[in-house]
């Protein structure tokens, strides 16, 4: 049965049209949206239950009030710092007439620096395609930056709806778990069902543990980026703190992403100041990598930069930036679970220990010992 439901989505899916899916996902999109926040909630929901023992209401009460409180904080005294700092951003590049030649020519004549020196004149004497190249990337970051403050108010109304249907999600976690579970056992039998079972609890705390981590990590760089900005009087400090810790979120290939339009429009502004942005970013970056992510991220991961690069690679492609996000953990559990049927199947034949020597992480067989008992 089970079977026949997915091949009855998967030919839906081929049958529906375009217009179709995303009218779709434009009607499922609070219910998406109180999923995602369910779901990162539950943690700092067990945390209360946990350390401050009150019931889960009472842990639910809490987060709530919490997240309340933060997003109003944002939203009152950050939110307009950002949009000011965005509307200048665009004036500056839409009505500025920048003379990119002129710029350039200004800071070499500033910087007394070998290097400097030698892109100035690689600008310089760069073709109109090269100049025309760098108008286009300031003109569509504008048009970025404008999409982002409108999206801000007419998401409103769906974050606020989608807030109030996780609420009742997390009040009726333990019902909607339930209901999975028997589910599951319903349509597998209780051999199969017990492997799905496993995958969706190794997947959950794949991801928890990744997104928790990373979330912390990133606010963190986000707020020492800001104030460090701020103290060095980068532009735009808030915002540039802001788009430092959002890209932070993406591993390895996030902090270059990130460092990009904030280098960028540091060097229109204020071209001095785009030097001082780098160095700021290199030494964060370096902090971060060092003794943040170990620390806080840590060993939630679990697989070489081999395959983080490569899952952000290929997640990126598929999905953009959410893909960007989502493919570290999501290869993380498809590796694991296929890393542990090998183990099964190796450990059915007496020979778990094969090659055990040559891998970079070890196999916990042990985990997997009930199944062959079934």
């Amino acid at each position: 049965m089970l079977p026949i439901l997915f091949a009855i989505l998967i030919i839906l899916l081929m049958v529906f049209s375009d217009g179709t899916l995303c009218w779709l996902k434009e009607a499922f999109r609070p219910v998406i949206y109180a999923v995602v926040i369910a779901y990162l909630l539950d943690s700092l929901v067990t945390f209360f239950t946990r350390m401050l023992r009150v019931r889960r209401c009472q842990g639910i009460l809490l987060a709530c009030i919490i997240t309340v409180g933060v997003i109003g904080f944002a939203i009152y005294k950050l939110l307009p710092k950002i949009l000011e700092n965005i509307s200048s951003i665009v004036y500056f590049i839409m009505e500025g007439n920048l003379d990119i030649v002129q710029i350039v020519t200004d800071v070499k004549n500033k910087i007394d620096n070998y290097y400097v020196q030698l892109a100035a004149k690689y600008i310089l004497e760069a073709s109109e395609s090269v100049i025309r190249m760098l108008n286009n990337f300031l003109t569509g970051s504008a048009g970025i930056l404008l999409g982002f403050a409108a999206n801000i108010g007419a998401s409103t109304v769906t974050i606020v709806t989608s807030f109030i249907i996780n609420i009742y999600m997390l009040i009726e976690k333990e019902d909607i778990l339930a209901r999975g579970k028997r589910f599951i056992y319903a349509f597998c039998d209780n051999r199969n069902a017990t492997k799905v079972i496993h995958i969706f609890s190794l997947a959950n705390r794949t991801f928890k543990s990744f997104l928790n981590g990373k979330l912390l990590d990133s606010m963190i760089v986000s707020i020492i980026c800001s104030l460090a900005f701020f103290v060095f009087k980068v532009p735009y400090a808030l915002l540039m703190g802001t788009i430092i810790g959002t890209f932070n979120l993406i591993p390895y290939f996030g902090p270059i992403i990130g460092s990009v339009p904030v280098v960028a429009v540091s060097f229109f502004v204020d071209a001095p100041k785009a030097l001082t942005a780098m160095l700021i970013i290199i030494v964060v970056q370096q902090l971060d990598a060092n003794f943040l992510d170990p620390k806080i991220v840590g060993g939630n991961v679990g697989v070489s930069p081999l395959w983080i690069i490569a899952s952000v690679t290929v997640g990126g492609n598929l999905f953009g930036l959410p893909g960007m996000i989502l493919g570290v953990p999501t290869v993380v559990t498809v590796k694991t679970i296929i890393e542990e049927s090998v183990q099964m199947r190796l450990m059915a034949k007496g020979a778990e220990h094969m090659e055990e020597d040559k891998l970079r992480t070890g196999i916990k067989s042990r985990r997997f010992k009930f199944m062959l008992k079934k």
